[in-house]
Parts: structure tokens; C-alpha cells; sequence
């Protein structure tokens, strides 16, 4: 095993630790294999795979991947990669606002500046209004 892969596994592992709590959620393998087990449809995880996930050991497959940024509202580079932006609608958050000349960056500045409890509350609620509207996430 080189070294490359293991720092790819470990930098994997701290961002999945950052979208749960993100999300909400503690870094636990129990939480997140009954909230992904949950949410997945058809989809499931044992605790070890998780804590595999959770400890660097082990990245998941791409469907899981894309299942796990989804369920934690992340984009699936982002979490596998760090690639791009952390959430997955924030390139569409910057291009309205560069398009536009309403008070998109004054919300933007407000969100960031909520503690995370706050942020969590404000994207469910955001995700919830998008969903009610017929889009999907």
C-alpha cells in the first residue's frame, strides 16, 4: 500500500467527519450506519464498514460515495477528493451571484457567520423549500 493511497484514505476520512458534522451528525460508525441505512434506500453499511470509512482504512464505492455526499449534502468530489466546493450548490450560489445584483453575497456572509448548529437548521430548511417545489437536491 503506498503512501499516496493511505493519505487519500485518511484525507476521505476528516472530510466525511466534517460533512457530519456539517449535517448534524456525530462522527460515531453506529450513527452513521443507521443514519446512512436509513436514508439510502437499498443501500446499506455495517458499523465496521463505517468506521473502516471513519478511521482512514477504507473509501466506499462510488454509488455509496454519491449516496454519502447526498445524504450529508456534500459534493461527492469534495468529500473523495476535496475537490471543488464542500456543498454541491455553492457553484450555482456563486454564479447568481456574479449574475445578479441582488443580496445574494449578503446571505451567503450571513450564513457563514451562523455556528453550525444554526447553518444545519437554515440548509434543512432550505432543502425542505426546494423539495416542496418540486426540485430535487
Amino acid at each position: 500500500m503506498t503512501s499516496a493511497n493511505r493519505k487519500l484514505r485518511l484525507d476521505f476520512a476528516r472530510r466525511l467527519i466534517e460533512a457530519l458534522a456539517f449535517a448534524g451528525l456525530d462522527d460515531s460508525p453506529t450513527t452513521l450506519a443507521r443514519h446512512f441505512n436509513t436514508h439510502s434506500y437499498g443501500m446499506v453499511i455495517t458499523m465496521h464498514g463505517a468506521r473502516r470509512w471513519l478511521v482512514g482504512d477504507s473509501i466506499p464505492t462510488q454509488s455509496h460515495l454519491n449516496a454519502l455526499a447526498s445524504l450529508l449534502g456534500v459534493s461527492s468530489a469534495w468529500l473523495l477528493l476535496g475537490q471543488g466546493p464542500m456543498l454541491e450548490d455553492a457553484v450555482a450560489i456563486e454564479s447568481a451571484q456574479t449574475a445578479s445584483s441582488g443580496n445574494l453575497g449578503e446571505v451567503l456572509g450571513i450564513f457563514q457567520s451562523l455556528k453550525d448548529s444554526e447553518r444545519q437548521l437554515v440548509w434543512n430548511l432550505m432543502m425542505m423549500l426546494n423539495r416542496s417545489h418540486g426540485h430535487s437536491t
